[in-house]
């Protein structure tokens, strides 16, 4: 199976709703993105930037919900813009008769943020995942004549071929792909002759780093349950919610606590969250969504799992989460969201280009009932 027909299928599994999970899609976008990167020829940084951008829209516009999978896409973008200034870097050095240094120690995202000198704009979540243009011509002028001379052919062309191969005009996120030549004709066209970027190996080597990364972040913060959670606390979670479990699990090594569960509606999965704590030797107990308010005053901490962390501080949560929260601000009660990095999104609350919700349909009978199937919760009760 070529990775064009792997494309196809992965957006045809996200449309019918048979991926489910950030963790999972986010996996699974990663590995497709490591596949096409790796067959695909490429002879230049801007060219695999942008069939990599055409990659992220595809996908994200199967399923606009999960925005777990534009997040993987902007962190393989940003491996390959790190590529792309190291190797301009060198070839700058070698220019100007200086030595080749040695390749730097590649600082992460929040490692950046937090090094930088005051004074100076801060690289926040938002200004180093933004959809801005990836490439810098400034950065890219040893490549200028050769893309100049690709533009001066295809102007030659007859305007009969021009208007198939030229890809026509659109938005970040395209709904409407029909309208655009195929991703398999356009990447097969640009890069049928050409040399290979030299880089590329590079790229996908820091996108196993990625997976790994995927694979082990609900034991990496399982990690930290220790720090957060004490002896003969009370604990409330609301559904189920596998990083909560795994963090509940490790704390019960080294505390005696008590949980409380929200069966968490329509979906009802505390029931299987209280069965999994009760099975690992946690004292839980479990009550329904509406008896979490008269239970909030014996709670010392609510933990809860998220499907993303917006920009503005918020979260989009599980469906009744919202209840958790106001309840818990009232009650001045420390509300927890447990969340992995690849759930962190540049997008804001009233960005028009993704759909931040989605609505489940039940029908029974001659009775039909919709119901969304996550909460918006701002950065003021969490």
């Amino acid at each position: 199976m070529s990775v064009h027909d792997q494309l196809d299928e992965f957006c045809m599994l996200l449309r019918h709703r048979k991926v489910e999970g950030s963790l999972a899609t986010g996996r699974r976008t990663a590995e497709l993105l490591r596949i096409f990167i790796s067959t695909c020829r490429h002879s230049d940084a801007i060219a695999l930037v942008e069939d990599v951008r055409s990659v992220g829209n595809k996908l994200q516009a199967a399923k606009p919900i999960e925005l777990a999978i534009g997040n993987i896409t902007r962190r393989v973008l940003h491996m390959i813009r790190e590529e792309s200034e190291q190797e301009h870097d060198e070839l700058e050095e070698v220019a100007t008769g200086q030595q080749p240094q040695k390749e730097k120690e590649k600082a992460g995202l929040l490692s950046k943020a937090l090094r930088a000198p005051l004074g100076t704009r801060t690289l926040s979540l938002h200004n180093l995942l933004d959809q801005a243009p990836l490439i810098d011509g400034q950065q890219f002028q040893l490549h200028s004549l050769e893309r100049q001379q690709q533009h001066t052919d295809q102007l030659q062309r007859p305007a009969a071929l021009q208007q198939h191969q030229l890809p026509g005009p659109g938005p970040a996120i395209s709904f409407a792909p029909e309208a655009e030549p195929s991703l398999e004709a356009e990447t097969s066209r640009k890069h049928k002759r050409g040399p290979v970027w030299k880089r590329k190996a590079l790229v996908i080597e820091q996108i196993n780093e990625l997976i790994d990364e995927l694979d082990e972040i609900d034991g990496n913060i399982a990690l930290q349950a220790g720090d957060h959670i004490h002896a003969n606390e009370v604990i409330l979670t609301f559904g189920m919610s596998n990083t909560t479990l795994l963090f509940l699990k490790e704390a019960a090594k080294k505390r005696d606590f008590q949980v409380v569960v929200a069966e968490g509606a329509p979906k009802y999965g505390g029931h299987q969250m209280a069965r999994k704590l009760a099975q690992a030797g946690i004292s839980t107990t479990a009550i329904a969504d509406s008896a979490i308010f008269a239970m909030m005053a014996r709670v010392n901490k609510v933990l809860v799992g998220t499907h993303v962390v917006l920009a503005n501080g918020g979260i989009m949560a599980p469906v009744g989460t919202h209840v958790v929260a106001l309840a818990a601000k009232h009650h001045s009660c420390p509300f927890v969201v447990l969340t992995g990095l690849h759930k962190l999104s540049p997008l804001f609350p009233h960005d028009p280009s993704v759909t931040f919700n989605d609505f489940r349909v039940s029908v029974s009978g001659h009775c039909t009932a919709c119901c969304s199937k996550t909460d918006r919760q701002g950065p003021s009760i969490i």
